[in-house]
């Protein structure tokens, strides 16, 4: 990419971020105003298409609307409640002014983690596949979905659509290119799970992976609010949900999709009248894509086991995802008088990263991974 590019490409970038709020309500409000004036048309938008006979629903065109519709709800209510409510928040809770953004940021995240991790799992608990990973498989396809399943599969979806978008317009992070992996790999597989009728896996994987993120983002707001003791619990939960959730069951959900399909699913066929989107290519497609984003979970586990180690060493932490803002609001300033090539730390400086804490090492890394 020119640098032309990239100027281009950060000021298109920047438009966005202007405008987050008004050009997403100039496309909701006529759809509500249509909805209220009863254009059919409308409420494919707002509320889920595809109901059958039975009261279930189905899988239709009318999805991508849907999908469209709470793309544009999410990119508004993020950006108004940061601009409204969090940014205005961390004024008054003293939140240094570097870190406002961030805690917004992180603040929102915990709303819609928690609301999304406790979804997901009422589902999954009253779902046969709490206890049985066979039941993934079983009875496939299970193509027939339950309203509010319907409801909660497409919303998870939108959010992970907007959250490419989220990317490109927040502050530059060092670990850009690993994050848009991971976003691009989880969309591939929410996609694949629901065109595919595996939404029974996909409900699952959403749960393990919810749980960790309402951690983290807590873990990093209270270290902005500097709560020490509480920030350094909130961790010490996170990796141990980390751990369990992402390490140790997501692991038994990818040996499941290894080796289980061959026993419960009835026939590995392509025959969409009647909800089979699984030939047997297709299972190793799924396999793939999970081993990738497996593959990150491990390499950011490592990361967790480094900054641990030197956590129980002493030798303090320094966490390689830490983003831009993150990292010059930790600097301290160094005499301008002195040439850059020969700039020492000063002994102010070397003596406050000795006297790091364990439990403020526990926080600079919450608040930077």
């Amino acid at each position: 990419m020119t640098d032309v590019q990239a100027v281009d490409d950060r000021k298109l970038a920047d438009f966005f971020n202007r405008h987050q709020i008004d050009i997403p309500v100039k496309i909701i409000l006529p759809i509500l105003v249509g909805h209220f004036l009863h254009l059919d048309i409308c409420d494919h938008f707002i509320f889920i298409s595809g109901k059958l006979p039975n009261g279930l629903y189905k899988k239709c065109l009318w999805d991508f609307a849907f999908l469209f519709f709470y793309f544009l709800v999410f990119t508004f209510l993020r950006a108004s409640a940061m601009e409204y409510v969090l940014k205005p928040l961390s004024v008054h809770l003293r939140v240094p002014r570097g870190k406002r953004l961030r805690f917004a940021e992180q603040s929102w995240l915990v709303i819609y983690y928690s609301i999304s991790f406790c979804s997901g799992l009422a589902i999954f608990y009253n779902s046969p596949t709490w206890n049985d990973t066979s039941y993934f498989w079983r009875h496939y396809p299970v193509w027939q979905l339950k309203g509010y399943f319907k409801y909660y599969y497409l919303l998870q979806f939108a959010f992970w659509i907007q959250q490419p978008f989220v990317l490109q317009i927040e502050a530059p992070r060092k670990d850009y290119a690993e994050y848009m992996i991971h976003h691009i790999n989880t969309l591939l597989l929410i996609s694949l799970s629901y065109a595919c009728n595996f939404t029974g896996v996909g409900n699952a994987v959403f749960v393990c992976m919810d749980l960790p993120d309402v951690l983290l983002c807590l873990a990093k707001t209270l270290h902005y609010l500097g709560y020490g003791l509480i920030c350094d619990s909130t961790f010490l939960a996170m990796v141990i949900s980390w751990t369990y959730t992402r390490v140790y069951y997501y692991g038994r959900i990818i040996y499941s999709t290894y080796t289980e399909p061959e026993l419960y699913v009835p026939q590995f066929k392509l025959d969409p009248v009647n909800g089979f989107w699984f030939p047997h290519f297709v299972k190793y497609i799924i396999l793939m894509l999970m081993l990738g984003l497996y593959i990150l979970i491990i390499f950011w586990t490592l990361m967790i086991c480094k900054v641990v180690y030197r956590l129980v060493s002493n030798t303090g932490i320094t966490d390689v995802r830490s983003d831009e803002e993150d990292e010059s609001d930790e600097t301290v300033p160094i005499s301008s008088k002195t040439d850059d090539k020969f700039q020492q730390p000063s002994s102010t400086t070397v003596k406050r990263k000795r006297a790091l804490s364990k439990s403020e090492q526990i926080r600079n890394y919450a608040s930077r991974r």
